[in-house]
């Protein structure tokens, strides 16, 4: 194997094909990299076995090969060197030559024999949908995935796909965030899939800064993305989702419209004081023009009033600090709408279009609180 390629171009593929670099393993070939030099291009490879990454960068080869380099010390060498140019050299079996300006290296790598093949496309559903609508669907919703494991669909993002629309719901148990998005290729047949919520973590980060069209196939048991030259594939969870149509109210008897920006900003204040105590716990009285938030611990107690808009009756309810500022973080809506039926019922934050939901369980206290 000898080529050479430019370091920029190195990096950016790098910082992809990390992404499905195993990161906890007793397969040490799972936290390598496979570069493959072939046809005018490199050919970059990872895979924990749950999510697989592949990209590709020009390069000018000489003679092609194939080898395992480790990925966190390989993409730090790189990093670290200077120049605009790095020249590879196989010299021996599994060994790498790097140089770069006045900078020699040599690298010993593995055998890309059992490195696991990279899973074959299967299009047996195919749509199409531009990056940033993908990137607010999962950071709208991946904020309620299910972080144990007991019951392993809520662990995972359904994806909800009929004809131009695609609707992504997560819940974990306490609260439940979905959202609604519109494809820019239509799907043929209406399908419905669970996609590990850890896979569609590293899927957002990737794609955060592209503004290209994805396209997506289905098939029983694979999800593939295609981004210009770069291929995410993940494995889907099987099981049955639990019906959240039956979990969302309703029925309305409180309904408040506040201003995102201010309630955030007050609830993260009060939630200093909160994380002080046992169970990140803020209370919100509702009246006829204003919001009263309040919390306490040993250390202290905070008040804030915020000014809002109220139809139905005046209510008294309490939450967990976290759930409230995660969903306002990825809200992007000046204005939201609250609805609340009674103390121990659940709180919907929707926007004016119902393009979003998200539902939070409150906590049960006493009238004393």
């Amino acid at each position: 194997m000898k080529f050479d390629c430019s370091k920029s171009d190195l990096i950016h593929a790098l910082n992809i094909v990390q992404r499905g670099v195993a990161r906890k393993t007793t397969m040490p070939i799972l936290e390598g990299i496979l570069m493959e030099a072939t046809d005018h291009k490199i050919v970059l490879t990872s895979t924990n076995l749950e999510i697989s990454v592949k990209t590709t960068l020009p390069a000018h080869i000489e003679q092609d090969g194939a080898i395992i380099l480790g990925a966190s010390f390989f993409s730090s060498l790189v990093k670290k060197l200077s120049g605009d140019d790095i020249y590879f050299e196989s010299t021996g079996q599994d060994t790498l030559k790097m140089t770069c300006e006045l900078s020699t290296y040599t690298i010993k790598g593995m055998s890309p024999e059992d490195f696991p093949a990279f899973p074959e496309i299967i299009d047996d559903y195919t749509f199409a949908i531009k990056a940033d609508v993908l990137h607010d669907l999962i950071r709208g919703t991946i904020f309620s995935v299910a972080l144990k494991e007991n019951i392993p669909v809520l662990t995972g993002l359904k994806l909800e796909i009929e004809g131009d629309q695609i609707t992504v719901v997560a819940l974990d148990g306490y609260r439940l965030a979905l959202r609604k998005g519109t494809l820019s290729k239509a799907i043929d047949q209406p399908v419905s899939v669970i996609v590990p919520g850890s896979s569609m973590s590293e899927l957002e980060k990737m794609i955060s800064s592209t503004e290209e069209d994805i396209q997506v196939n289905l098939s029983k048991s694979q999800i593939f993305f295609t981004v210009g030259d770069t291929e995410f594939t993940s494995r889907l969870l099987e099981g049955e989702f639990i019906n959240y149509h039956h979990i969302i109210p309703e029925e309305t008897n409180t309904e408040i419209t506040v201003s995102r920006r201010a309630l955030l900003d007050s609830t993260e204040r009060a939630a200093l004081l909160a994380n002080e105590g046992k169970n990140n716990l803020i209370k919100l009285d509702i009246g006829m023009e204003e919001l009263t938030l309040t919390s306490n611990a040993d250390i202290g107690e905070v008040h804030e009033v915020i000014p809002i808009k109220k139809t139905g009756d005046d209510l008294r309810i309490a939450f967990n600090s976290k759930f409230i500022i995660d969903a306002l973080k990825v809200i992007s809506e000046e204005d939201i709408t609250i609805r609340l039926t009674n103390p121990v019922g659940p709180a919907l934050i929707v926007g004016d279009d119902d393009r979003f939901v998200t539902l939070i369980l409150p906590v049960r206290v006493s009238d004393d609180m």
